[in-house]
């Protein structure tokens, strides 16, 4: 009796090894708590996944297999099958709003399924196995790499400020602003800020109308979608399409795949997901952070970067296959696709695409290789950022102007450094120096891509971030908003720097190069941890960052010190340039890493907790009651309008009213408009404190809380407003009122009141 041999090795194709699937479990456990632990509520949870998985992820999985003919892995089909579906609502859900069919957004799901299951052409090409499953080892890196992002996100997220609305010290207003936005977004076309009226809103306002897709869709309340729910998917899908960013230079495409990956495919990946999730700057001062552009510093806070930043890397991804010239053309359609999402969703992603095509048209000119593609996807986008500029930003700016360096005037450590009361060009100088050099040192990988130039999907990244970083350092925007040029470009910058410390290992050639990678990693937190408690009693920067970069390179020269008694192969220069590398990439991550058990790393790195001024569970139960006792297009009156006022100066990020009570308000506070950016534009007021441009429009709202007459209450009734929100807390309430309007709730902190 013979027995059939076993099959030894990774089959060519599948579904990957039972070990690779569960390494999904965890984390998917780990969404579920974080969402949880969030104050969303079972059943809305439960409504949340479902429709993310079956409403957005499964049709575009089907769409990315059909139209891209993509099967590499399950990473890669499911997160990018959730950002094209995120794209094709988008699209559908603007196309019905200007019908009045908002409502049924979500009627394309159900014709894509249906024919990705009833078709049989469809179905052969849709529903069959990837070619390329991930190993065990590496699906599990990846999900802890995730579970790490998204557990740090967490704490400096939602674990702080929610539950929503219910304590004024930790409240948030840029939430409320988007949630606002999202609510408008469900009943107005155009989009219009709530909190003042009869103004525009030219913004990139995608991330709200998808809010108000799912909204819709699922009917969730739109404070849970934004404080609690829709940034779990969206950070998830970034870090998982950074890992497959990475793979698409470590792994030959299909025909090739008999060829090998590349030795470092196992690591990588999940090392640039960590890289780029908490990454990006190192922190060698004591007691003052040199800011945050990893993706935790801004996808809980700004949802609209969370969705770009998305958005952006499947865009890159696209466009580096499509420079390859890797069939089939369709995947053009897809590129179109996702550019036009993303038009919408951030301002800065398509300028940075346009430059990165530019880039590798002028060089594979130079070259005299074919640059067709190049200049198709260089005009491509261009154009479409044109329309979008005419179309969704109205040709304006936000505030956005040319200004060299300003940069290092708004970021530590310059205002540590500054002596008088101009701008002390020696201390913006020194800022300057010290964080460009943090920001280097923190991607220094990128210095030894050698053979990664002749790609020119690499060509295309480099374009790519260079574009940021320029953006960055050129302009300056109100609340330091142009930062968010680097921080689109920095995944980027991590994919390609852990590109290159991949070839510093595999130059080495010894089969246990990872090992020397974690070992470098382990002892650049450690000596990264050692440099920032010395310089406790440091002045000044150049002595704390000093002291790092000499821990920073006695860890490179120890890790070769251990591999060379090890007797293991390479080159000693290659090892300690290898292990340098990595103990400056991950060394980056200790700031973060130690807030998550330091109160003083969390403070120095996040600040505290919420800016404070945000409702009392009393005045937000007020605005609740609105909502449910008046009628969508109703005019809401109030007194609030500071989250804090010093003499004259009134800081207008007021906008919790027309969150909660997702009604008009007449005049509630007036930042985040254009026409606050452009009184920013001309006079450099900072916009949040600018004064309200009508003033006898204000004088007569307010006048109406403090001294009402029939007169005044008149003048209210003939600009439309049917409501009075007399906020306790933002000023004295004259007993009259309640002569001339109808008392309709009161709480602790709050009146509502009806015009008769």
């Amino acid at each position: 009796m013979h027995s059939r041999a076993r099959r030894r090795g990774p089959r060519p194709s599948g579904s990957g090894t039972r070990a690779g699937k569960i390494a999904v479990l965890p984390l998917l456990v780990l969404t579920i708590v974080l969402m949880l632990a969030a104050h969303a509520s079972a059943f809305d949870v439960l409504r949340f996944t479902a429709f993310t998985l079956v409403g957005v992820a499964l049709p575009g999985l089907v769409l990315w297999r059909l139209v891209g003919a993509y099967r590499r892995n399950l990473v890669e089909d499911c997160a990018a099958g959730f950002a094209v579906g995120v794209s094709v609502q988008l699209i559908v859900y603007l196309a019905s709003a200007s019908i009045g069919l908002q409502r049924w957004s979500w009627a394309w799901v159900p014709v894509v399924l249906v024919v990705g299951v009833m078709d049989s052409d469809v179905r052969a090409r849709v529903w069959r196995r990837v070619e390329a499953p991930l190993a065990p080892l590496t699906a599990w890196l990846l999900s802890g790499a995730c579970s790490l992002v998204l557990t740090v996100l967490y704490l400096i997220g939602p674990g702080r400020i929610t539950p929503a609305y219910t304590n004024p010290a930790t409240d948030f207003p840029d939430l409320a602003f988007h949630q606002a936005l999202a609510v408008s977004a469900k009943f107005d076309v155009p989009i219009v800020p709530l909190w003042v009226s009869g103004e525009p809103m030219k913004y990139h306002t995608f991330f709200h109308q998808f809010t108000a897709a799912t909204s819709w869709a699922t009917g969730i309340d739109v404070t849970q979608l934004i404080f609690a729910l829709a940034w779990v998917p969206l950070v998830l899908a970034g870090c998982a399409l950074v890992f497959v960013l990475t793979q698409r230079f470590l792994t030959p495409p299909a025909k090739g795949i008999e060829d090998g990956p590349h030795p470092a495919v196992t690591w990588a990946g999940p090392l640039a997901v960590v890289v780029a999730g908490i990454g990006g700057t190192l922190q060698p001062l004591h007691d003052v952070s040199l800011g945050g552009i990893s993706l935790v510093s801004s996808a809980y806070g700004s949802p609209t970067q969370n969705l770009g930043m998305m958005l952006a890397l499947l865009l890159v991804i696209l466009a580096v296959d499509l420079l390859r010239h890797q069939p089939p053309k369709t995947r053009w359609v897809l590129l179109i696709l996702v550019a036009l999402a993303a038009s919408g969703s951030k301002a800065t992603i398509l300028p940075m695409a346009v430059c990165g095509f530019g880039l590798v048209y002028f060089a594979t000119a130079l070259t005299r290789r074919t640059t067709r593609a190049a200049m198709a996807g260089g005009l491509t986008m261009l154009v479409i950022f044109i329309g979008a500029l005419i179309a969704v930003y109205g040709g304006q700016t936000s505030g956005l102007k040319f200004k060299l360096g300003q940069l290092f005037v708004q970021l530590q450590p310059y205002a540590s450094l500054r002596h008088g009361s101009g701008l002390d060009r020696p201390a913006e100088l020194l800022s300057a120096a010290t964080i460009l050099l943090t920001w280097g040192l923190a991607v220094v990988g990128v210095l030894f891509l050698r053979r990664y130039w002749r790609d020119q999907g690499t060509i295309f990244l480099a374009g790519f971030a260079i574009a940021g970083l320029a953006a960055t350092l050129l302009t300056t925007q109100p609340g330091i908003s142009q930062l968010y040029f680097y921080r689109t470009a920095f995944p980027v910058l991590a994919v390609l720097s852990c590109l290159g410390l991949a070839r510093l290992v595999d130059r080495l050639g010894d089969h246990r190069g990872g090992v020397l990678v974690a070992v470098a990693a382990v002892l650049g937190l450690v000596a990264c941890g050692l440099t920032r408690l010395g310089s406790a009693d440091l002045h000044g920067v150049k002595g704390p960052v000093l002291w790092m970069i000499a821990g920073l390179v006695a860890t490179g020269l120890v890790t070769a010190a251990g591999w060379r008694l090890g007797r293991r192969n390479g080159s000693p220069a290659t090892v300690f340039l290898a292990a340098l590398v990595a103990a400056c990439m991950i060394g980056a991550t200790y700031l973060p890493l130690a807030g998550l058990v330091s109160k003083q790393a969390d403070l120095v790195m996040y600040g505290p907790r919420g800016i404070g001024h945000g409702p009392t569970r009393a005045e937000a139960d007020a605005a609740r009651w609105l909502k449910e006792n008046s009628r969508t297009d109703d005019l809401v009156a109030t007194n609030a309008h500071c989250i804090a006022q010093r003499g004259d100066v009134c800081d207008s990020r007021h906008f919790w009213i027309a969150a909660l009570s997702e009604r008009q308000l007449l005049v509630e506070g007036w930042a985040y408009t254009n026409h606050a950016n452009r009184i920013y534009a001309t006079t450099g007021v900072n916009p949040s404190l600018v004064p309200f441009w009508n003033r006898d429009l204000l004088e007569t709202n307010n006048a109406v809380f403090t001294a009402p007459s029939p007169a005044l209450i008149e003048r209210l009734r003939r600009y439309g407003v049917r409501w009075l929100y007399a906020d306790n807390r933002a000023g004295q309430i004259s007993p009259a009122l309640k002569q001339y309007v109808r008392l309709r709730q009161a709480t602790l902190d709050a009146t509502i009141y009806e015009i008769r």
